[in-house]
């Protein structure tokens, strides 16, 4: 070799490899998130026009209880619909920047708690298989277009909060709540992160962590209240089902049971049997959430809906059962601020 290009090549090697290796290890991740975001909006069906009918009803104010208060969602499509000079929202198109932010946000969600990258992907591939399960011609789930927002906003929150960027919450709320009430749990993600509870009681600094927390859920009760004050009472669009008699119903459904538990798989268990070990930010999170958020779910709506559970199963459960997997290897757990 020639000794000015092998100049050259000592010069520039210290510059072009983490380049390039940046980008190696970008590819398999982009390539993973594009292909569970295309399969899920592939399964995101909407043959009987429910998305267009639930946003039509709720831009002309005619929507029920609660459809009519989660109007985040379905005026962006509005507005995109009216921006791009289209005869039809770009539901299609929204779907996959949904499920686009979902996985990205997710995938480096998981990274941050400190699973390694391919574990990360193992659990995008998760959450991509379990939504799709619930959607589709067949399945039980609706087009969902709020439930798959208001899980963007939870992975939000939690990178926010991992970062250390706690006060952003309060801000964030005023949206999540615009979308749909069940962000209620977010502000759980910052006494998750600081707790446990006697230090949250025992911090009473300005700005504390439990002072951002129930600041968050006041602005959060704020919007909730004000939107209902704006558009005032609806009846529900179907007739109501509450406890007991909302189980033996979707118990009487055909398939509810299997819907279900096809959303859920194991998880939960796996999650369960991991939190002995678990990282304290999840563990707490795990007992703030989970079982409310299924316990209210079940009470209130019809048990095959399986996107109902999204936000918690991708908070929560998925990188429980995940962590579980690494146990064996070691890996350092990533731990809450002191």
């Amino acid at each position: 070799m020639q000794p000015t290009a092998l100049l050259h090549r000592r010069l520039t090697r210290g510059s072009t490899r983490p380049w390039a290796a940046d980008l190696r290890g970008l590819i398999l991740p982009i390539a993973v998130i594009f292909v569970a975001s295309w399969q899920v909006t592939a399964r995101s069906e909407d043959p009987n026009g429910v998305a267009l009918e639930g946003m039509l009803g709720v831009v002309k104010g005619t929507g029920g209880d609660l459809s009519q208060y989660r109007v985040l969602s379905y005026y962006l499509a509005y507005w995109l619909e009216q921006a791009l000079g289209r005869s039809s929202p770009p539901f299609v198109e929204l779907r996959f920047v949904q499920c686009a932010l979902i996985f990205s946000l997710g995938y480096a969600y998981y990274v941050r708690l400190g699973l390694s990258r391919r574990t990360a992907l193992l659990g995008v591939g998760l959450l991509a298989g379990l939504v799709s399960l619930s959607l589709g011609a067949i399945g039980p789930s609706s087009f969902s277009l709020d439930r798959f927002t208001d899980t963007v906003f939870y992975l939000l929150a939690a990178l926010l909060v991992l970062a250390g960027h706690d006060r952003w919450i309060v801000p964030l709320m005023v949206l999540a709540v615009a979308n749909r009430e069940t962000s209620v749990f977010i502000p759980t993600l910052v006494l998750a992160w600081h707790g446990p509870l006697k230090r949250l009681l025992a911090d009473r600094r300005l700005g504390s962590p439990l002072g951002i927390a129930l600041l968050a859920w006041l602005v959060g009760a704020v919007v909730y209240l004000g939107i209902h004050a704006y558009y005032g009472p609806r009846p529900r669009i179907e007739e109501s089902y509450y406890g007991p008699a909302m189980l033996l119903r979707s118990l009487g459904m055909p398939a509810q049971v299997a819907f279900f538990f096809a959303a859920i798989n194991l998880l939960p268990a796996a999650a369960l049997l991991s939190l002995s070990r678990a990282d304290p930010y999840l563990r707490r999170l795990f007992w703030l959430m989970v079982p409310l958020w299924f316990a209210i779910c079940i009470w209130a709506a019809r048990l095959g809906e399986g996107i109902l559970y999204l936000p918690p199963m991708t908070i929560v459960i998925v990188p429980l059962a995940l962590q579980g997997l690494e146990r064996r290897l070691g890996a350092p757990a990533l731990r809450p601020q002191a």
